[in-house]
């Protein structure tokens, strides 16, 4: 039972998309289908009665039978015509909706917990390959209602003959039976070959990488890469062929008991003719009949594998559907405050990330003062972008609480919190848009005012990256375009910091490292750039600067340090008092500055 909602919910999202999709469309369009699916049997009826009006020698029965055809031609004429491009528009709004509404349902997952769960990529991964197979829904509907309709015509027309040739297209149960068993078995060869398919797939975009092609090059990578590839493809291919290909042998075998069985009905029709028990137009709308009920059988089980290929689709966006509304975190609806008084602390906070029985995060305790700014520091994996991550709220901690003026950040509406963030981060995204847009996007409400916009470039230091495009903020970025300027990495990440620096006055802003392609002194004239604004910001909203980086010359700007080692705090105190304590933060700072010596 259970089962059986689920599809009814999941014919019902269906049904209800296709329809909100391009309603006017979608209803012109069954009526012709359904008007264009009765035409062939009832004009092989029309035949019928044309012979036996020939051979009984009756005006009516012939001119009925030349209405019926001349009628049925007209219909398939007036819905052909209208019918294709009909259906063509309405899978085309279909597949916008469909697309439209997948975007919505990924992007509004407000945290990344998602991307770390396997189960979830690969319905990701499957609803994306198959997201076209959704968009032809509206077109796989009209055929299923297409098929009802001709079904219960060919039915209607043999009974008419004799009730006993009603047996004949019931056979046809047999072959969609089959079809059904073989869309199963196909389907789950899919699913069982997407982690194939997710690394074929990303390692088809290591070998396209223009960044990668170096080291591929030096390190002799491309054959091992390409046989890897070759390996993983072939066998997600013979996993899935072999599913195809038991479909086809049963699909042989039952048509060929088909074929026989038609044989049979047809000797036996012509038989009941000669002894007076049928008429020549009986025979002849049977041996007429006999092709379409095959087609007809054929057209089932070909809707029941598209129907099934389509439910099971949307039933994979289904389930996206509610892990989304499960993870809305819809109890977050408090408002994000203006402006931060006491500061943001962290209580007893520990975090492991989905899937993963380790703990990331154990035991950190940490008050941010309001107006600070704070230094992460500590070993690659000590935890320093996870809790970056924590305080944007892009995960929940998995104990304890990070608390904004005593308000517990998980109340909080994500998009209102992260409204009143701003961040640079070391893996920075490389949009490919114009200058203008790569760097207004860090506040889309201002991303058109051009003041915002270059007053941004400049505190990014990114004034000499604009100067040297060929049309300044509004040159095209981005080799994948003809008119497109490729940047260094440095360039980027120039651009990216000026992205950071469009929200004036952030409440959190949130630096992982965003200088790591800069030398030193470009990256600490940058940080003297951060501090001086996040004086401004602190005395006017208290706002907080969290920064992650290596270098020490940067860290020792600092109001606080935070020492972290195996995702604990280890230490925190100023500069001076971290040197003096000898622990280490001293240690470290020790290594480096020998290392500059």
């Amino acid at each position: 039972m259970p089962r059986l909602k689920q599809t009814v919910r999941i014919l019902g999202l269906w049904l209800s998309t296709s329809f909100r999709a391009a309603p006017w469309l979608m209803t012109v369009s069954t009526v012709l289908v359904a008007a264009r699916a009765i035409t062939a049997p009832t004009q092989t009826y029309g035949v019928s009665r044309l012979v036996d009006g020939i051979a009984s020698d009756r005006s009516s029965t012939i001119a009925l039978g030349v209405a019926i055809i001349v009628g049925g031609l007209a219909v398939a004429f007036l819905a052909d015509g209208l019918g294709t491009p009909l259906q063509d528009t309405a899978q085309e709004r279909m597949a916008g909706r469909v697309h439209a509404d997948l975007l919505d349902v990924t992007t509004g997952i407000p945290g990344l917990s998602h991307h770390e769960r396997p189960d979830v990529a690969d319905r990701l991964e499957l609803v994306r390959e198959r997201a076209w197979r959704m968009g032809v829904g509206a077109e796989v509907l009209l055929w299923a209602f297409a098929t009802v309709t001709n079904t219960a015509t060919v039915l209607t027309l043999l009974g008419s003959v004799h009730p006993v040739l009603l047996v004949l297209p019931l056979l046809g149960g047999v072959r969609i039976w089959s079809a059904y068993l073989s869309s199963t078995r196909q389907h789950k060869a899919w699913e069982d070959s997407m982690p194939q398919e997710r690394l074929v797939d990303r390692l088809i975009d290591v070998a396209k990488d223009p960044r990668m092609g170096l080291e591929l090059r030096v390190f002799g990578l491309g054959k091992v890469l390409l046989d890897r590839i070759f390996v993983l493809q072939t066998e997600r291919f013979e996993r899935r062929v072999a599913a195809a290909r038991w479909g086809g042998k049963v699909d042989g075998a039952v048509r060929l008991v088909f074929g026989l069985a038609y044989a049979v009905a047809i000797i036996w029709v012509v038989a009941r003719a000669r002894n007076g028990q049928a008429s020549a137009g009986d025979v002849v709308l049977v041996l007429l009949l006999a092709p379409q009920v095959d087609q007809m059988t054929g057209g089932i089980a070909q809707n029941v594998y598209w129907v099934g290929e389509v439910v099971r689709s949307f039933g994979r966006y289904d389930w996206l559907r509610e892990y989304a509304k499960q993870n809305s975190w819809r109890s977050s609806r408090g408002a994000a405050p203006a402006r931060i008084t006491d500061g943001i602390e962290l209580r007893d906070v520990g975090f492991s990330y989905p899937g993963s029985d380790s703990a990331v995060l154990s035991g950190i305790d940490l008050r941010n003062p309001a107006g600070a700014a704070v230094a992460l520091v500590g070993e690659n994996g000590a935890g320093k972008t996870t809790l970056v991550k924590l305080l944007a709220r892009m995960y929940d901690p998995t104990s304890g609480r990070i608390l904004v003026d005593g308000q517990d950040l998980a109340t909080i509406q994500p998009d209102a919190w992260r409204s009143q963030l701003s961040a640079g981060f070391q893996d920075f995204v490389k949009f490919e848009f114009t200058a203008r847009e790569v760097v207004g996007i860090g506040d889309i409400t201002r991303a058109s005012d051009e003041d915002a916009v270059r007053t941004a470039v400049a505190r990014g230091d990114a004034e000499s990256v604009v100067a040297g495009l060929p049309r300044g903020l509004d040159s095209q970025l981005g080799k994948k375009f003809t008119d497109g300027v490729e940047l260094s990495g440095g360039q980027w990440q120039r651009l990216a910091l000026a992205r950071a620096f469009m929200r004036e006055r952030p409440l959190l802003l949130l630096l992982d490292e965003p200088t790591a392609a800069l030398d030193p002194e470009a990256e600490h004239r940058l940080y003297e750039q951060y501090a001086e604004a996040a004086k401004v910001a602190a005395a006017e909203t208290g706002g907080i600067t969290v920064l992650v980086s290596h270098r020490f010359s940067t860290v020792r700007m600092a109001d606080l340090i935070v020492v972290m080692h195996r995702g604990r705090v280890e230490e925190f105190g100023t500069h001076a008092d971290l040197l003096a304590a000898g622990g280490r933060y001293a240690e470290l700072f020790e290594l480096q500055a020998r290392a500059y010596r």
